[in-house]
């Protein structure tokens, strides 16, 4: 069983054991979520799984995943950037490779019945591994509310943690937090102060602006106001730096799997900077057909792992096409974060294709006036011959 510690898993397992009588092997998935790691597994005990395998996965998470989408600039419905839909297919991985170690038939998972985990974890198990079978507790227990979850841990005596204190959903890693439901699900209030874990609030951020330089090879940063960091380094210094002056926050509507609408608060730090300042450097090292066509394959990809589509040759093809375009990608970005806010303040790329003495609209560069003219006659050709048939109405 995926096991995070949270309340819901924590009612699962002791279900799966107490209620349908197995045998539950917890695995418990570092992935940057924050708080003691150790505590997860004590908790997996205490609610009664048979044994516990903790496994440190961050390095993956981020090298193998979160930089896959940013190269693509895959960016759900303009707001999210995918830190739990991400996250589920590597979960999924490491459940079906414990799965066979262990020699089980089954594998679960504690997500909701209208949420899109429960797609994301069974649409994957079943790529990975056809013939292991899902179990989904909150599809088929009694439990309807988080009240009666509650009420379910407290009957028996189980665990509860810190997420007892909070009236919404939440789910944490390195690449970000999405919080939703319970109080949260009125779009007209605005989100209250404590549901934000990493990020500060922008009106008491500092006063002063604080500059940032991040360094970029092929697409993928590898080091941070000069200093070259691992991925996971690299990842928790942005969020602790961008968090400090509240940059990251979104609060969103967002269409669900199912088709309905959902209300979702979003922090990530470190991703908006690292999105931010990759945009920025492809502007610089990409042209401008490629520019004009990698949003509409960047949404497409998005909406793939939003929609549990990982494992599909169609995410396959697109990281692909994205691993391609990342090739001269390489340079600096410096940016200014101030009370949210993220500016650009510079970029350099040693293959960066703009040609500053072409750009000068008033000197000729290396284009003779004559090509200038013959372009522009061939141009205005093309709007004639439509205007002898087709003329514009004034």
């Amino acid at each position: 069983m995926a096991y995070s510690g949270g309340l819901d898993t924590t009612a699962a397992l002791h279900w799966l054991k107490r209620v349908r009588g197995l045998k539950v092997v917890a695995l418990a998935l570092n992935i940057g979520q924050g708080g003691d790691f150790d505590e997860v597994g004590e908790r997996a005990i205490e609610a009664g799984a048979d044994s516990v395998h903790a496994i440190d996965r961050r390095r993956t998470f981020i090298k193998q995943y979160c930089y896959k989408a940013l190269k693509a600039g895959a960016r759900y419905e303009g707001a999210y950037y995918l830190s739990a839909a991400l996250s589920r297919p590597l979960i999924a991985t490491e459940l079906v490779t414990l799965a066979r170690e262990e020699g089980a038939r089954y594998v679960a998972h504690g997500a909701p019945p209208k949420g899109n985990d429960q797609f994301r974890f069974e649409c994957s198990v079943a790529a990975l591994d056809p013939e292991i079978q899902c179990i989904a507790p909150m599809r088929e227990w009694d439990l309807k509310s988080r009240e009666d979850v509650l009420g379910y841990l407290q009957r028996n005596g189980l665990p509860q943690g810190g997420a007892v204190a909070r009236n919404y959903s939440s789910d944490r890693n390195l690449w970000g937090v999405r919080s939703s439901a319970g109080e949260l699900e009125d779009p007209g209030v605005p989100a209250p102060e404590d549901v934000f874990q990493i990020t500060q609030n922008p009106v008491t951020a500092p006063d002063a602006p604080e500059e940032l330089e991040v360094r970029f090879h092929q697409g993928e940063p590898v080091a941070v106001n000069g200093k070259r960091l691992q991925a996971v380094e690299l990842v928790e210094e942005l969020e602790r730096i961008a968090g400090r002056h509240g940059v990251g926050r979104f609060d969103t509507i967002e269409d669900r799997i199912l088709g309905f609408k959902s209300r979702e608060v979003y922090e990530a730090p470190a991703a908006h900077v690292l999105h931010f300042a990759h945009d920025e450097l492809e502007k610089l090292t990409l042209d401008a057909e490629l520019m004009e066509l990698k949003p509409l394959l960047s949404q497409r990809y998005a909406r793939a792992v939003y929609d549990s589509q990982w494992f599909t040759k169609l995410r396959e093809g697109l990281d692909a096409f994205f691993r391609e375009t990342q090739e001269y990608v390489s340079g600096t970005v410096r940016m200014q974060l101030h009370k949210g806010n993220l500016t650009v303040l510079g970029r350099h790329s040693e293959f960066s294709i703009y040609d500053s003495e072409a750009s000068r609209r008033q000197m000729h560069g290396g284009i003779s006036a004559d090509s200038v003219a013959g372009y522009l006659e061939l141009r205005r050709l093309n709007q004639m011959t439509h205007a002898f048939k087709q003329r514009p109405k004034l």
